[in-house]
């Protein structure tokens, strides 16, 4: 039997410090057919360094810039990347 696909959906802002801890515990969940997509807010910190190492670690994780034609803050990402969700 299939496995269904299981988008999770996080939002970030200046998160660089402490995002590698949630998608660690992303990574660490024994389902395992699922996609990441985070959605940066506009951080002026280093998060999209941070990142990029993640988006090499696993293909499941996709990351993007919440455009500005969506309302900024998490409600405005979490819509973008529920339009990215397969």
């Amino acid at each position: 039997m299939k496995m269904p696909l299981v988008s999770i959906i996080i939002p970030t802002y200046n998160r660089a410090h402490i995002i590698g801890e949630t998608l660690d515990s992303v990574i660490a969940q024994t389902y395992k057919n699922w996609e990441c997509i985070i959605v940066d807010d506009g951080s002026t910190d280093n998060t999209d360094a941070v990142m990029q190492t993640y988006l090499q670690k696993d293909i499941r994780f996709r990351y993007y810039h919440r455009p500005k034609e969506h309302l900024s803050g998490g409600n405005g990402a979490r819509n973008f990347g529920f339009k990215k969700s397969k």
